[in-house]
């Protein structure tokens, strides 16, 4: 007993008639008779009593159609439930976001998501540039808030907003007295850093501006262990470079600490990516307004 039997056996017993059955279902009246016949069949008896100009239900029949109703009503509505989630599923704006950058930047985006389609559901991940990359390029997300520059071609981009960088040294640092620092007044000091793989373009690209300024001493912790870098400065006498104003550097709020605004350090820059192309996510960043319309400097 399948659901087309059911369908074509409910159609013929509330039309009385096969013809008329047939056109109700958009069909010929050939399959519903030999669907209904199949049912007999499968259960053994049947039906209708079939008439030259109509068919009445037997006492099977009507005990079937008070028992096929409400199933076939029930398959009916989940299969509408189903379809709508499976909808919904699919227009959901999935967005990804960087965990080291400021809130203010996937705030912007989540902020544009909204502005498109108020109703179309969002769905929010956080995880580091280089683990939201290959998602974007993979279709599992529709934008991503990372470090910028990206160098797969497959993907836009849009600069949202960077960072000033503060250093932060240990309180007894011969350099703690300065009422103010440049790279320059760094260079015989150790950098200690995330790791390249936290955005292996943006951390390169770093690691050649600070080069450039002859901070060439570096040491790196796993992935983006900040915990591992606070521990690093306080016991190894090293400097780290963080985000001005950001969650990170309230992690050094603590006396034995000094940080120092750096103004010709480089900055990393954020912004939103998205796979080329891409319809919804061009619709998105249309609502952000160019860099003009970004979130300011942190």
């Amino acid at each position: 007993m399948d659901l087309q039997q059911l369908r074509c056996f409910l159609a013929v017993a509330r039309e009385g008639h096969f013809g008329r059955a047939a056109e109700r279902l958009h069909l010929t009246t050939s399959p519903v008779s030999r669907a209904v016949k199949d049912l007999e069949r499968e259960l053994g008896g049947d039906l209708f009593v079939r008439g030259y100009h109509q068919v009445e239900l037997t006492a099977a029949g009507r005990h079937l159609l008070t028992r096929a109703e409400p199933i076939v009503a029930d398959l009916d509505r989940v299969r509408s439930e189903v379809r709508r989630l499976a909808d919904t599923a699919a227009r959901t704006v999935r967005v990804g976001g960087t965990h080291l950058a400021a809130p203010q930047a996937l705030e912007a985006v989540v902020t544009a998501a909204e502005k498109v389609d108020p109703e179309r559901p969002l769905d929010v991940t956080l995880a580091p540039s280089a683990e939201l990359l290959p998602a974007l390029v993979a279709g599992e997300l529709d934008l991503a808030v990372v470090h910028l520059p990206v160098a797969d071609e497959e993907l836009e981009t849009l600069p949202l907003t960077s960072y000033r960088m503060t250093a932060v040294l240990r309180a007894d640092d011969p350099l703690a007295a300065r009422s103010e620092l440049a790279t320059a007044d760094l260079v015989d000091h150790t950098l200690v850093t995330m790791a390249d793989s936290v955005q292996p373009v943006a951390m390169k690209w770093m690691r050649a501006e600070l080069a450039a300024r002859g901070i060439t001493r570096v040491e790196t912790v796993p992935a983006a262990d900040v915990l591992l870098i606070v521990a690093t400065v306080r016991r190894r006498g090293y400097f780290a470079f963080v985000p001005s104003g950001g969650d990170l550097l309230r992690m050094f709020d603590d006396p034995r600490f000094v940080s120092f605004p750096v103004d010709d350090a480089p900055g990393l820059r954020v912004g939103v990516a998205w796979r080329r192309g891409d319809p919804t996510a061009a619709e998105i960043v249309a609502q952000l307004g160019g860099p003009e319309g970004a979130p300011d400097d942190v």
